[in-house]
């Protein structure tokens, strides 16, 4: 195992390490925070002491968490102290503050390597964000410290991959795509020990995941959290576009956090550079990693993805020394000291290094210097005022003092009743067991998690869904109610995994048959439409004495457009039928005039159809009404996702929109696809 350099170290070496620990945890204090995502875990952590088991909404069984180990340690603070703001922030301060120590103490080479690391860990906006926020990262970071340390022990023995393998399991119950740092790494080890009895080992220690899992089938009846399905189920939004997202995400972190990314960067070359072979498959974990970053489009937390990354290219760094082949001792103390101050100088030079931007001041209003990508945001600026630990402590009363906390609090005065909202970890958490929350992100909701994105202006890992016609008086009665036969189906399947008893052999078949895809079909045909041509059969009403009504397509810039009538009155129905293919539109119904066309349809925008009524023809003011298809072209085929979002204009072309039903004006009328 490296030996630690404590012992030959300087007094003056070792009060300039401990300096600069001190002065990265004042670091992580003064800007430690909590997210509204924590308090999504911090939901189901209060069900279960209080009771309702590990529950999202009492009623239903669904995993809303990535991180069970997190989970579970939190868990067990919260059943001692009964409070979950100081306590969280206090464990995730204790643990990132271990992790560190750990690897300046017992990993770093030299008092040298381990102020380069403390160095990088304090000028990184990332890992300060993230060394508390609620979030599974200091754990990861702790197990990460324990791995590389163990790893760069130089006896290969059966005990000592087993060891390995144990931490390498306590990660991935942390957070289960950390697998990609751990799994060059073991099979190097596995490799190195040259004893076919060592496998045995491995296995034996991956015992504690193998139960996870087994007890996710028998508790959740998934294999996957809920929130896996929710971000992974993206409809129709192509790889490319997720991948170019990954990529802005990246970027994002170049532009304000530079030094995060160059020490990546420099971490995985450094191990060919001075060809430390056996270093090679940390680095190897530390590039598959952020190649999965990129192909799930990244993160809207800036940074929350590469602080691991971050973590495991620092042990890299630290531990070089001397006695590599390819470089010369007097070689590696130029390159350290080389090393220490580019890294300083490029972290003090970034803008929004936490030693000047810290707390509130918000990196993601400097429009010039932030690269948004697919909705990146500064979150722990975002939440510091509301959610901070310096506020905390300057503020009486209820804190987080948050809007959705407060609209939280107002939910659980008025007892039980079902909800639906958007974001939905303060006000799941302050709203309380006898308050329903549907998340329309599909995180907290298992049928919302398995259908498809339906609102084209998706940021990434906020995929909006609606709720089904019918499910919300569904649960709020208890009686099926869906309108969709197809997914009510579904529905009544579903419920018995996830609300029925445990034990009970229907819900065991029906675990089964999901896992197996079997009821798949029955979503497809709720949720897609799949054809060379989508047919729309409308009833209009007009709901005013406007005497104009117009019907219309709109796409790419242009619109198919009729005039239906120029003297109607309030009440007047009128019935059409628009048939859509890639080459265009056909309109059939009563019509006065045709006023505009469309040529070939694309799918970058939306498929609009809509109706507006009008008091005189110049159009100066109208009322609009739309239903808005998300759609794809696969050569002569379309395939749109269902259903379509609806909106409402009262005062166009001012006004402002909102999203609502319109049955009452637009009725989509049964068996819409008959030819």
């Amino acid at each position: 195992m490296p030996k630690s350099w404590l012992k030959a170290a300087s007094t003056v070496q070792k009060a300039a390490v401990g300096f600069l620990l001190v002065g990265f945890l004042v670091l992580v204090v003064r800007n430690a925070w909590l997210s509204d995502d924590a308090y999504i875990t911090f939901r189901t952590v209060d069900n279960l002491i209080h009771g309702y088991g590990l529950t999202w909404n009492v009623s239903e069984r669904v995993q809303v968490y990535t991180h069970p180990l997190w989970m579970f340690l939190i868990s067990a603070f919260y059943f001692l102290t009964r409070e979950i703001f100081f306590t969280s922030l206090l464990v995730s301060i204790g643990i990132s503050a271990l992790a560190v120590m750990l690897f300046i103490s017992s990993v770093a080479r030299s008092p040298r390597m381990a102020m380069l690391g403390l160095a990088v860990f304090s000028l990184s906006k990332a890992f300060v964000d993230y060394a508390t926020s609620g979030l599974e990262n200091p754990l990861t970071h702790l197990i990460l410290a324990g791995f590389i340390w163990v790893y760069l022990e130089a006896r290969a023995t059966r005990r000592w991959f087993g060891g390995l393998a144990l931490l390498a399991c306590l990660g991935m119950l942390n957070r289960l795509d950390t697998a990609l740092f751990f799994a060059p790494a073991l099979l190097w080890a596995l490799v190195e020990t040259r004893d076919s009895r060592a496998l045995l080992n491995g296995v034996i220690a991956f015992l504690p995941l193998l139960l996870w899992q087994l007890f996710s089938v028998f508790y959740y009846g998934a294999l996957v959290p809920n929130t896996a399905l929710a971000k992974l189920n993206v409809g129709l939004i192509p790889p490319a576009e997720l991948r170019r997202a990954g990529l802005a995400y990246l970027h994002n972190s170049w532009q304000v956090d530079p030094i995060t990314l160059l020490t990546i960067g420099l971490g995985v070359l450094v191990p060919l550079i001075g060809r430390a072979w056996r270093r090679l498959p940390l680095a190897a974990g530390v590039a598959l990693y952020l190649l999965y970053v990129v192909r799930v489009g990244g993160d809207f937390m800036s940074g929350r993805f590469l602080t691991a990354p971050l973590f495991v290219a620092v042990g890299l760094l630290i531990t070089t020394d001397s006695r590599w082949p390819a470089v010369r001792p007097t070689a590696s103390k130029v390159f350290g000291v080389v090393l220490i101050l580019v890294l300083v100088a490029v972290g003090l030079n970034a803008p929004h290094t936490p030693l000047r931007a810290s707390g509130a001041i918000r990196a993601d209003a400097d429009v010039s210097g932030w690269i948004r990508g697919a909705g990146v945001t500064d979150e722990r600026a975002n939440y510091y005022p509301n959610a901070g630990l310096l506020p905390a402590l300057r503020t009486s009363g209820t804190f987080p003092n948050h809007d959705w906390a407060l609209d939280g609090i107002a939910a659980r005065e008025r007892g039980r009743h079902v909800t639906v909202k958007g974001s939905v970890g303060f006000f799941g958490f302050f709203a309380g067991p006898e308050v329903h929350v549907v998340d329309i992100l599909g995180l907290g909701d298992p049928l919302l998690a398995r259908l498809p994105v339906v609102d084209p202006d998706w940021h990434i890992g906020h995929f909006g869904r609606r709720p089904p016609g019918g499910y919300v008086s569904t649960l709020e009665t208890g009686a099926l109610e869906i309108a969709d036969p197809n997914l009510a189906a579904y529905y009544a399947r579903l419920i018995h995994v996830v609300q029925g008893e445990l034990l009970d052999p229907l819900r065991w078949r029906e675990i089964g048959q999901l896992l197996l895809g079997h009821y798949e079909p029955l979503l497809e045909a709720y949720a897609y439409h799949r054809g060379a041509h989508l047919v729309r059969h409308l009833e209009v009403t007009n709901p005013y004495s406007h005497p104009y009504v117009y019907a219309y397509v709109w796409n790419a810039g242009a619109g198919e457009t009729f005039l239906l009538d120029d003297a109607s009155v309030a009440g007047r129905s009128y019935r059409l039928r628009w048939t859509v293919t890639p080459e265009g539109v056909h309109f059939e119904g009563g019509h006065l005039a045709r006023l505009s066309s469309i040529d070939v349809l694309s799918d970058t925008e939306l498929l609009t159809m809509g109706v507006f009524f009008a008091p005189d023809p110049a159009l100066a003011t109208y009322a609009i009404y739309e239903r808005r298809y998300w759609f794809r072209l696969e050569g002569d085929r379309i395939i749109v996702v269902q259903p379509a979002l609806t909106w409402y204009n009262p005062d166009a072309a001012a006004g402002f929109w909102q999203e609502r039903d319109i049955d009452n004006v637009v009725r989509l009328l049964a068996s819409p696809d008959a030819p």
